[in-house]
C-alpha cells in the first residue's frame, strides 16, 4: 500500500511539473497529415520498409490523468515498399491480402506503468489484420518541447504468422516491426 501511494504520488508529481493545472481529455483526428503508420520487415533478400498513405482514426489523451484512447485504420492498398515487385508481393493473398481485406485496424489505450521506479507508457490493444484480431501491445514515447507534448510514437513487434501471413516459405523473418508516430499541432 505504501509502494503503491509513492509510485502515485511520484507519477503526479511528474505530471504536475509539466502540464497545466486544468490539463482536461483532449481529442485529435488522426489523417495523413499527422499519421504516420510504418512497418519493417526483413527477407532473404532486403530489408523492407512500409508506410500507408491513407489513415483515419482518433486520439484522445488526458496526461494529468495519464490515458488516452486510439482508433487508427490503416488502408492496406496505399501501402509504399521500395518497389512495384515488393508492393505486389505484399499486397497479395499469400500476404496483406488487400482485396479480400482492404483495412487493417487498431484499437487501444495507454496504460501507465512503472519500471525500474520511471514511469512508462505501454498502448494495450488489438489489432485486426486479414480479417483476424489478436492483442498487441506497443512502447509509447511522448516527446515534449518544453512544457508541450509535440508527439506520441509508439513500436511494437510481431509474429506475422499470427494473423496468416505467409513467411513465403521462409524467406520472410517472421518478425515485424511496426511504428505510428503522430504528430500534435502547437
Amino acid at each position: 500500500m505504501r509502494l503503491t501511494g509513492v509510485l502515485l504520488t511520484s507519477a503526479l508529481t511528474v505530471s504536475a511539473c509539466i502540464l497545466p493545472a486544468q490539463a482536461t481529455t483532449q481529442h485529435l483526428k488522426l489523417t495523413p497529415a499527422n499519421t504516420q503508420a510504418l512497418l519493417h520487415a526483413r527477407s532473404a533478400l532486403t530489408d523492407i520498409d512500409g508506410r500507408f498513405e491513407t489513415v483515419s482514426g482518433s486520439l484522445a489523451y488526458d496526461l494529468e490523468a495519464q490515458t488516452c484512447h486510439v482508433d487508427l485504420t490503416m488502408n492496406v492498398d496505399t501501402l509504399k515498399v521500395g518497389s512495384s515487385v515488393l508492393r505486389s508481393v505484399m499486397l497479395s493473398g499469400l500476404m496483406l491480402d488487400s482485396d479480400s481485406h482492404p483495412t487493417m485496424h487498431y484499437v487501444g489505450n495507454c496504460v501507465p506503468k512503472i519500471t525500474n521506479g520511471a514511469l512508462h507508457t505501454q498502448l494495450v490493444g488489438k489489432l485486426t489484420m486479414r480479417g483476424q484480431t489478436h492483442p498487441l501491445t506497443f512502447s509509447v514515447q511522448m516527446r515534449f518541447t518544453k512544457n508541450t507534448l509535440t508527439s506520441i510514437a509508439s513500436s511494437a513487434e510481431f509474429d506475422q504468422r499470427q494473423w496468416g501471413l505467409s513467411t513465403l516459405l521462409h524467406s520472410v523473418d517472421p518478425m515485424v516491426k511496426t511504428e505510428t508516430i503522430i504528430t500534435l499541432g502547437s
